[in-house]
């Protein structure tokens, strides 16, 4: 078994500090309350070695290092000064008050170690949690995508490639081999990436997530992001899923079909693969993308923080637990109140 530094928050002075500096409705206090992140450690154990020869930082604790970071946008040298001053910061990972944090290079190394299969269960973990506790309602789920700008000085690369084929260049030239250009709103282009994620109407929670260089069909992305969850009795998705497949697909699992089909179908397509179509649906569709704002204005993902796809899979799985607990936080708390759908007039 590895060994690690354990917290030593359990001190009389640790506590009596922490006790009279950080309020009962602080967000990370209540986070501590509510959420066991002892699953992390067997999660992470695997992954997880000591830094040259000395007792590892625990997992859990590098686990919360890194939920701060994402949740109050930090870069790994900013969240290793704030650990240093922030007493609710050294509460909520279980450090002592006088105890030196894990460093910017500690941090690093741990994201990469734990990739993002393990930051994918950490955020099952949580999605499972929100389904524990009833929040999780299945009514409808939304499926939608969003742009995710690669961490690149785009307007440079496009001055210098003059009269090469583009894509060829940025290929060729581009630190991030794995960003591809795309086209976001109204055709507008894009380079860099796509996060795709299916909702949970009611609760807000996202139940799965992922990333794609910018290039990818959205088209393809809803049966791998649906299969493996609690089938709804709605799905709904715009125009950018209208494909056989993923009518196939809902129609074979009994899910009413809420896919926003495009202009140029035939009435016959229509009835074919959308049989009732549930125009509440399209109201309650745009939820989603006030997730997305929120993921990209409060969290970074409006831009890749890191290289490489793999990386930007880190990064939103990571992003996308940060707001599930805070949306958990808030509804466990009745700060806010998850806004009711009902199956009626959704299905009529």
């Amino acid at each position: 078994m590895i060994e690690t530094r354990d917290t030593k928050q359990s001190s009389f002075f640790g506590d009596y500090v922490y006790n009279t500096v950080v309020p009962k409705n602080n967000l990370l206090r209540q986070i501590n309350e509510t959420i066991d992140f002892s699953f992390v450690q067997e999660l992470c154990r695997d992954a997880y070695t000591a830094d040259n020869g000395r007792p590892g930082w625990s997992p859990v604790l590098m686990f919360k290092t890194i939920f701060l970071q994402f949740l109050y946008d930090l870069s790994d040298y900013r969240i290793e000064e704030e650990l240093h001053d922030r007493l609710s910061f050294k509460m909520f990972v279980g450090l002592d008050v006088e105890e030196t944090p894990p460093d910017h290079s500690s941090i690093s190394r741990f994201r990469d170690r734990v990739g993002p299969d393990r930051f994918k269960d950490i955020f099952n973990r949580i999605v499972a949690l929100a389904k524990e506790r009833g929040i999780i309602s299945d009514k409808l789920h939304i499926v939608d995508s969003t742009h995710v700008r690669a961490k690149v000085d785009l307007y440079r690369i496009k001055k210098e490639f003059k009269e090469q084929e583009p894509d060829t260049y940025i290929d060729n030239h581009s630190p991030d081999k794995d960003a591809r250009p795309g086209k976001g709103h109204q055709g507008k282009p894009r380079y860099g990436y796509k996060v795709h994620a299916v909702s949970d109407a009611e609760s807000e929670i996202l139940l799965n997530v992922g990333a794609t260089p910018a290039n990818e069909r959205d088209a393809t992305q809803l049966v791998p992001l649906s299969s493996g969850l609690e089938h709804p009795n709605v799905l709904a998705a715009d125009k950018g899923y209208d494909d056989k497949v993923n009518h196939d697909y809902l129609s074979e699992n009994h899910i009413r079909n809420g896919i926003i089909p495009r202009a140029n179908h035939t009435a016959s397509y229509i009835n074919k693969h959308i049989r009732r179509r549930s125009f509440i649906a399209r109201h309650i569709r745009p939820r989603v993308e006030h997730k997305f704002a929120e993921l990209k204005n409060y969290h970074s993902l409006e831009r890749a923080r890191y290289w490489g796809l793999i990386k930007m899979r880190i990064q939103t799985y990571v992003t996308a637990t940060v707001v599930n607990i805070k949306r958990l936080i808030k509804l466990i708390y009745n700060i806010a109140a998850p806004p009711k759908i009902y199956l009626r007039r959704v299905t009529a």
